[in-house]
């Protein structure tokens, strides 16, 4: 059973980091700290004012802090070393500490593809992963598995979690309609009582698959959560021994810090996550977010099981989802 530190609120991270940490980094060297570093417009995602006690933690320890995040897949200005390093610049981390935008990837297969791991990641000595805790339109919820399995991959790799898991037809659709209402990307109509799916439009999120009481839609090669946890095991599985990861359940929005409009508050905020296991630490944020809210938060937002991906990634990297909470 894993340890997993729990930290309320938010006022004695610095102080609690140091104490966590203080034996975990043995070699005082770089630490690599995977961070999103939030779309331009986006007023919910990390900001310095957040990592400041991180990277000051990691100081007082000795650590020289380097953040490290990859070009994304879409239409944005980070979809360039260029682009992204402006709006890293604009948001004001580059006055936080240094920073490297990767296109760099190392080839590794997994079940279904392969996938290009960020190489500088899988080669570093020290590695933190800092996630913010919010809501996601494909996974349910995004965590540290998220992070990696799509923060930690290269452009093409994000594509291929996306359009490997497009729904097709198994057998004729009975018309019930439920496809075309949950669909986040409004890709699916109904046509002559008839679900027509527009696959140029579809985000591959598997949500109609899961969600089609006929069972009349299946993936292309796999429900979208089990592709993202084999991109997020190719990471994991090659990352340095002395990683760590850090979740901050603060500012849930329904959607991803890649959105410009994350479609505002849903939860309450809690406080901060440690933990050396990446399945341990998102399976108990979710636990504690459903506890204080009182309900399935992300099922009831994002009509998907947050934990899905979660459990395809415990599968896939052999690492526990029981914990210990422990409050610190």
């Amino acid at each position: 059973m894993s340890k997993v530190y729990f930290l309320k609120g938010f006022d004695r991270l610095e102080l609690k980091m140091k104490n966590i940490l203080a034996d975990f980094y043995s070699a005082k060297n770089k630490v690599l700290i995977k961070i999103h570093f939030g779309e331009p417009g986006n007023k919910f995602a990390f900001t310095p004012k957040d990592i400041k006690p991180v990277v000051t933690a990691l100081d007082c320890l000795g650590l020289k802090s380097i953040f490290i995040d990859t070009p994304v897949a879409y239409n944005s200005p980070r979809n360039s070393i260029k682009g992204y390093e402006k709006v890293v610049k604009e948001r004001g981390y580059d006055q936080l500490s240094p920073f490297l935008i990767s296109k760099k990837s190392k080839k590794i297969k997994t079940k279904d593809f392969v996938a290009g791991v960020c190489q500088e990641l899988i080669e570093a000595e020290n590695v933190l992963v800092l996630s913010h805790i919010k809501g996601h339109a494909c996974a349910g919820f995004g965590g540290a598995i998220k992070n990696l399995g799509m923060g930690g991959v290269d452009k093409e790799t994000k594509g291929m979690e996306h359009s490997l898991s497009h729904p097709r037809f198994a057998t004729e659709c009975q018309g019930c309609g439920i496809c075309a209402k949950l669909c986040p990307a409004k890709a699916i109509k109904m046509v002559d009582n008839k679900a027509k799916i527009d696959l140029n439009s579809c985000w591959g999120c598997s949500i109609c698959q899961l969600q089609c009481p006929y069972k009349c839609l299946e993936p292309e090669k796999a429900l979208f959560d089990d592709l993202l946890a084999q991109g997020a095991a190719a990471v994991i599985n090659n990352l340095p021994k002395r990683t760590f990861y850090i979740n901050f359940i603060k500012n849930i929005t329904k959607l991803c810090d890649c959105a410009t409009n994350p479609g505002g508050i849903i939860g309450k905020d809690i406080g901060v996550l440690f933990s050396d296991n990446p399945v341990a630490i998102d399976t108990a944020s979710v636990d504690l977010i459903n506890e204080l809210n009182k309900k399935d938060l992300f099922q009831e937002i994002n009509h998907k099981n947050p934990l899905l991906h979660v459990n395809f990634a415990e599968k896939y990297t052999n690492k526990e989802s029981d914990y210990e909470l422990i409050t610190v």
